[in-house]
């Protein structure tokens, strides 16, 4: 045989053929032929027949692996929240400055056509709480003080005059009994227009 013909052999590898039996008997002749003198084809030959009949115990082999009965569920908890090794530092801290660049560029957009909506309902919101807080404040320093006033003048002229306390109380007490009919008058009345 010449060496051209013996390295087209060599080069063909024809070894997983010859293993399955899937030459032809020329070419079956002539591949062994070339094995008596062919080292390497050898070795590759012992390999692959070994690795075949490795492979072939490994799936007529019946011992099953026991496993959970919830195996596969714990398999796909584990894969949706064990993130940490997926992603490097360095991608990260890439997709959290992209994230923040994105953010920036849309409020960058929705700013810009509503920062005066935004600010005029926060204006107005803001007066409206201050006009309100304004009036409650206003509302409870004239009513006090219009009470000290009713009162030093009652108590003034009373306790001066009679030297009693007890006529300034009843004199307070239907002040106030007229004071609170005229404010739900008044209530009554600003309701109905």
């Amino acid at each position: 045989m010449s060496i051209t013909a013996t390295e087209k052999i060599c080069d063909r590898n024809l070894i997983a053929a010859y293993v399955d039996s899937e030459l032809d008997a020329d070419l079956m002749l002539l591949f062994e032929d070339h094995l008596e003198g062919c080292a390497p084809c050898r070795a590759e030959l012992r390999a692959h027949r070994l690795f075949v009949c490795e492979l072939d115990a490994a799936m007529n082999d019946s011992g099953e692996i026991p496993v959970p009965v919830d195996f596969s569920h714990m398999v796909a908890v584990r894969a949706t929240s064990d993130m940490r090794g997926v992603r490097t530092r360095s991608e990260n801290r890439k997709a959290l400055t992209i994230c923040l660049v994105l953010a920036l560029g849309g409020f960058a957009l929705i700013s810009a056509t509503a920062r005066d909506t935004i600010f005029r309902v926060a204006r107005r919101l803001f007066g409206t709480v201050f006009a309100l807080v304004g009036l409650v404040a206003s509302t409870a320093y004239e009513a006090v003080a219009g009470f000290v006033v009713i009162v030093r003048a009652l108590s003034r002229k009373i306790i001066i005059e009679t030297g009693s306390l007890w006529p300034m109380l009843a004199l307070l007490a239907f002040g106030l009994l007229i004071l609170s009919r005229l404010i739900s008058n008044y209530h009554r009345t600003g309701a109905t227009e």
